[in-house]
């Protein structure tokens, strides 16, 4: 079940509760019923809000990788918690579908020439997805550099 039929199905359990307070209740109860109601009707209206709004929200991160397969081992692996469906390795980028609809892309850093750029022996990328799919990452990566240590 999506979040936001979850939020649709709290939306009318409570509208449904209110309802039925004014029915079975004395006024001074069901006043408070439905004040209270509105609020978590409210409440939940804006988490949906909220939530739609910055965690679909495309943002972009550079990281510095020592070999190309950080990015399968941990970008892919995010982008699939994500639900991608398909991945589509081009030239110098790798870009993640879900569906029909571009969800996340990692492009390497070129040069004039077109070859990827190594700064100390390291691959520059960009790694474009939804925020909460970067957050993951990075959290990830400090992971794996506290490992090393």
């Amino acid at each position: 079940m999506s979040f936001g039929k979850a939020v649709a199905i709290i939306i009318g359990i409570t509208a449904i509760a209110i309802g039925l307070s004014f029915l079975f209740l004395e006024p001074k109860y069901s006043y408070t019923v439905a004040l209270i109601g509105s609020s978590i009707i409210i409440f939940s209206f804006l988490v949906w809000l909220n939530d739609k709004h910055f965690n679909e929200q495309i943002n972009t991160r550079i990281f510095s990788i020592k070999d190309k397969k950080f990015i399968e081992d941990v970008i892919t692996r995010q982008m699939n918690m994500h639900g991608i469906t398909k991945v589509v390795k081009k030239d110098n980028t790798v870009e993640y579908y879900k569906g029909k609809h571009l969800a996340g892309k990692v492009k390497f850093r070129t040069d004039e020439k077109g070859n990827p750029i190594k700064v100390d022996d390291k691959y520059v990328i960009e790694v474009e997805a939804p925020e909460y799919i970067l957050h993951n990452i990075d959290h990830e990566v400090w992971s794996i550099i506290g490992k090393r240590k």
